[in-house]
């Protein structure tokens, strides 16, 4: 079988990373971004009678918990930054300590600052 590109610079081509990857998640759903989209939404696809902003907390709250016990089922640490930390001098540790191929080192997050009035 003949070597593809992948499988001869494999041996003479090293990666070095400096750096954190960072996932944000983020979700573009144009048809949601009108209020008959919206309303649709939370009326249609979840099935409420009444569509109500109220309806995003409990999704929003589950989406947390579903993090969280993700995190705890698979021994992922969390930190929270607070303003004006290096946030790679602090991951550096968790990656250094981190021994698998390929997975999640840490979950983190910015410290919620009060809104100033």
């Amino acid at each position: 079988m003949t070597p593809n590109i992948a499988d001869i610079i494999r041996q003479h081509v090293t990666l070095s990373v400096s750096c954190i990857d960072r996932l944000y998640l983020h979700a573009y759903m144009p048809k949601r971004q009108t209020s008959g989209g919206l309303c649709s939404f939370l009326h249609d696809h979840h099935g409420n009678p009444i569509p109500s902003s109220a309806l995003f907390r409990p999704m929003h709250d589950r989406f947390l918990q579903a993090v969280e016990t993700f995190a705890g089922q698979h021994g992922i640490p969390t930190v929270e930054f607070k303003p004006g930390q290096r946030k790679d001098d602090i991951v550096a540790d968790y990656r250094a300590r981190f021994t698998t191929r390929e997975g999640v080192v840490v979950l983190a997050q910015e410290e919620k600052v009060a809104a100033r009035d």
